[in-house]
């Protein structure tokens, strides 16, 4: 049986390319340290040196931190006391941070155009308790809203023929309600 790890590989000029490590769990007298082994399926990353050692533009990590988008700062920094506080033992101290999360975008009224982007940074870290909050105060701004009025808080343009809009408003008569 064989564990895999994925590990990113970051160069200089900014590109990321993953590279897949092969964990042996029994041991093999090829590989009698378990060092890990590429997977064959992978790229070639580098140049043809035989150095196992990554170059020095290069660095080795299991986490990836992905920064917080440039919301403003206030928002940036109620973001990172939540994250700080929903990774606490206590129930409460979690409870209190989502909370204050929502007071505070709520009580600012945040574009949802900030809303969407949040909820996109959520979705990339695997915050779920992120990605709720964000994506709740979204399904909150759309609701009860008419089919015009969602279509305008997202930017959509109706590129429906009038034969076309006609046979989504008898499939769908109670998105059409006044």
């Amino acid at each position: 049986m064989s564990q895999t790890e994925t590990l990113v590989l970051e160069q200089q000029e900014t590109q990321t390319q993953t590279l897949t490590l092969k964990f042996n769990d029994s041991a093999s007298t090829s590989n009698p340290d378990q060092t890990p082994t590429a997977d064959p399926k992978t790229p070639n990353l580098g140049d043809s040196t035989s150095s196992s050692e990554p170059r020095p533009e290069q660095t080795t990590t299991a986490n990836v931190a992905v920064p917080i988008p440039d919301v403003g700062p206030q928002l940036r920094a109620v973001v990172e006391e939540f994250i700080l506080k929903i990774g606490s033992d206590d129930e409460e101290v979690r409870t209190a941070a989502r909370n204050d999360l929502r007071d505070f975008i709520e009580r600012e009224d945040i574009a949802i155009a900030t809303l969407l982007v949040m909820a996109k940074y959520a979705y990339e870290v695997k915050n779920t308790d992120l990605s709720d909050v964000f994506c709740q105060r979204v399904a909150d701004l759309i609701k009860d809203k008419k089919v015009v009025e969602v279509r305008e808080i997202f930017g959509i343009v109706n590129d429906f023929t009038p034969e076309e809009e006609e046979a989504v408003r008898d499939e769908h008569p109670w998105a059409y309600e006044d």
